[in-house]
């Protein structure tokens, strides 16, 4: 059964089957195994036990009416007692308080049904939901009319029996009602029919994807702000002479740009975590394409892993890749016409490592203490302060590699 070709109420609904077949055996009795399979591949839920039987017993699974998904197959060595409906019946009412249920499952509504579809009883949940849906006076087959079902159909399912799960939507109301076969000594004696109320859960659900949707158009706006003050900038970058206020207002925007890549990633992904090493790739195309002279063929690259970082803690990570990019276009390739940067991503254990490493000319020390100033201030602000690592530089004749690293596990509150 593939997991991916059912929708999220269907997949609810298996698993509260698997979950209730479980629990049934766990608390009354031992040794219990569930197996299901579709297409003759199994697909394993995570049980371990199974309900006593004699022999193997295989009961289909239908997510909906006429809608087959696959088979449970019950199997062990002993016989269940006579009676188990009653002793079920106690067990899923309560003991000793029956208005409350005694497992610590999301509250459910419980309905035992025996053999020839009578209502036997029911708990306080499944009391509460069918008056909260106004069936509360109404008998099983009266219930099974109101829920918009053939009372043929269901007493057919009964009988069969079979696993039934079928998702409802009555008025602002959204029900999952799940049927589960009840057997002792491989005779059937009923069901427990489950009936649990999603309504809020669908509400919660419709709220989060709102708010999300309206983050993500957030950080959109956002992105395009940032690109508007660039645009200013680089307007009043051409009403100047000065090579330095032009290489300052460069800069700046290169530090604006590789914040707004970040809420770029953010307003596409489904999530607030970034993937660092595809925003370390855009970066560095962007400081390229507005630091290079166009005499001059210096090429970047990007190798290591894929490493996804909180929002926060991926843009202090831009803007300190931006600053060693920065650094190096600006130190490593005076009088060079052809140069490589290269930018490395991994994580080991619970440390994240980024190396920016060129092959240029290193950076002597009266450099660094000058025009590399600014820059490895930044970087060393951010990463010993906001992402509590470390940060390292090794220079010589053959290039520069400016190493950071610091924890996995670095959230935004460690960061004020």
């Amino acid at each position: 059964m593939n997991h991916n070709e059912l929708k999220f109420d269907q997949i609810i609904a298996l698993e509260k089957i698997a979950e209730h077949v479980e629990l049934q055996s766990h608390y009354l009795y031992s040794h219990t195994k569930v197996s299901i399979f579709s297409n003759d591949r199994e697909d394993n839920l995570g049980l371990k036990d199974s309900i006593d039987f004699t022999e193997e017993i295989t009961i289909p699974i239908y997510l909906g009416i006429n809608n087959k998904v696959g088979t449970v197959t019950l199997e062990g060595k002993k016989t269940l007692a006579e009676n188990y409906l009653e002793e079920l019946g106690q067990f899923y009412t309560g003991r000793p308080h029956s208005y409350f249920p005694v497992n610590d499952l999301v509250p459910d509504g419980f309905l035992i049904i025996n053999s020839v579809g009578e209502l036997v009883c029911t708990n306080y949940t499944a009391d509460s939901i069918l008056f909260r849906l106004g069936f509360n006076e109404l008998s099983l087959s009266e219930l099974v009319v109101a829920l918009s079902f053939s009372q043929e159909d269901i007493v057919s399912y009964l009988s069969q029996p079979v696993f039934l799960a079928l998702n409802l939507s009555i008025e602002q109301f959204d029900i999952i009602l799940i049927i589960n076969p009840l057997f002792a000594e491989k005779k059937f004696v009923g069901a427990l029919a489950i009936i649990s109320d999603r309504s809020s859960v669908k509400r919660i659900e419709k709220e989060l994807m709102e708010k999300h949707t309206v983050i993500k158009e957030i950080h959109h706006r956002v992105k395009n702000n940032l690109q508007t003050i660039t645009s200013l900038l680089r307007l009043q970058m051409r009403r100047t002479n000065s090579k330095v206020v032009e290489k300052i207002l460069n800069q700046s925007i290169n530090r604006i740009l590789s914040i707004a890549l970040i809420h770029e990633a953010l307003s596409k992904e489904n999530f607030e975590v970034v993937n660092i090493k595809q925003t370390s790739y855009n970066i560095l195309q962007t400081v390229l394409s507005n630091m290079v002279d166009p005499n001059q063929n210096i090429t970047g690259e990007i190798s290591g892993t894929e490493v996804f970082l909180p929002a926060t803690v991926a843009s202090n990570v831009s803007l300190c890749i931006t600053e060693l990019i920065q650094n190096a276009l600006e130190h490593a390739f005076i009088s060079r016409s052809e140069g490589n940067i290269r930018v490395t991503v991994s994580r080991e254990q619970d440390e994240v490592f980024i190396t920016v490493e060129d092959n240029g000319i290193g950076i002597s020390s009266n450099k660094g203490q000058n025009g590399g100033q600014l820059g490895t201030k930044i970087v060393e602000n951010i990463i010993q302060r906001k992402l509590k690592g470390e940060f390292s530089l090794e220079s010589n004749r053959y290039g520069t590699k400016a190493c950071v690293r610091f924890p996995s596990s670095c959230h935004e509150e460690d960061e004020r």
